[in-house]
């Protein structure tokens, strides 16, 4: 009888190590999971970081380059917009010239 209580104690003992087992693979696979998510995610985070950084870094080149542009069209509308040029342009092209005083008729 003693021997009989024994042995279902060892198998008792047997099936709680078991379920002991059972309930840390329980714990330990989703634990597992998450830390293989949360790694992903990291990994994914970073990579649209450095995606963004690259864009933006483009777009600064992109700025510059326009402003360079702007800078040439100004110094390009000054130089035809200037007086000189206008004057020379007109007497040149177009056979005008400043009245002299007596060609000046004041209409009243």
């Amino acid at each position: 009888m003693v021997k009989r209580i024994v042995t279902r104690a060892g198998e008792i003992g047997t099936r709680t190590k078991n379920l002991s087992i059972s309930l840390q693979a329980l714990v330990t696979v989703p634990v597992f999971i998450g830390l293989l998510l949360t790694a992903l995610t990291v990994i994914y985070s970073a990579f649209l970081y450095r995606q963004g950084f690259n864009l933006q870094q483009q777009l600064f080149q992109q700025r510059d380059a326009l402003e360079v542009e702007w800078g040439q069209l100004l110094l390009e509308q000054s130089a035809l917009a200037a007086h000189s040029r206008i004057e020379r342009t007109v007497t040149q092209q177009l056979d005008m010239y400043v009245p002299s005083p007596e060609d000046i008729v004041v209409v009243r």
